[in-house]
């Protein structure tokens, strides 16, 4: 589900730092314009963010600490991931 693919996106995110979507399209198995609304809906809520480097777009957790929300949602996801089976 879409929901299911936010969520591993944002276990990725969480992993790896920062990615391009092409890099998370490849890992998730999806075409590139899906993972590109995937990734517009989860900064449209503040979760993510992107950055540009030459031709490149680069996204990354959004952890800016001013957020408090964002950042108790996201220590919820960590520790929920946590548990999981890999």
């Amino acid at each position: 589900t879409a929901n299911e693919r936010r969520v591993k996106i944002l276990q990725m995110l969480l992993e790896k730092r920062e990615l391009v979507v092409n890099e998370i399209s490849k890992k998730l198995k999806i075409s590139y314009p899906s993972t590109s609304k995937h990734l517009a809906k989860l900064e449209s809520v503040g979760l993510i963010k992107k950055r540009q480097e030459n031709l490149w777009v680069y996204y990354s957790i959004d952890d800016d600490k001013n957020k408090n929300y964002n950042q108790a949602f996201l220590k919820f996801i960590r520790v929920s991931l946590s548990n999981l089976p890999k």
